[in-house]
């Protein structure tokens, strides 16, 4: 008796789980412009984080933002290339850039 209550138990516990709670709303995610994904980036090196992969999308977030304006992926192209040239004094070179822009 008390083996076929927990079956019936464990059984109305499932079918609740599957059930849902209520409607899911939908959440729609705006993309990061280019100029964004540099801030955090630049940011995070600000803050002391090594450079990883993201050193790869250098172009491709300079090419995003040279869309909208010229004169800042100019000045990120360059800030880029030093960061590249120069990881040793990554934090400082990162917050002057961020000033820039």
């Amino acid at each position: 008796m008390v083996c076929a209550r927990l079956r019936v138990g464990i059984i109305f516990v499932a079918l609740i789980g599957l059930c849902g709670c209520g409607k899911n709303a939908r959440v729609e995610i705006q993309p990061q412009s280019g100029l964004e994904r540099a801030k955090v980036i630049l940011n995070d090196y600000a803050n002391g984080l090594p450079m990883g992969s993201e050193g790869a999308t250098y172009e491709e977030i300079v090419a995003e933002v040279r869309k909208t304006d010229p004169q800042k992926a100019t000045i990120l192209e360059k800030g880029f290339a030093d960061l590249k040239r120069s990881p040793q004094n990554r934090s400082g070179t990162a917050r002057a850039l961020l000033k820039q822009l």
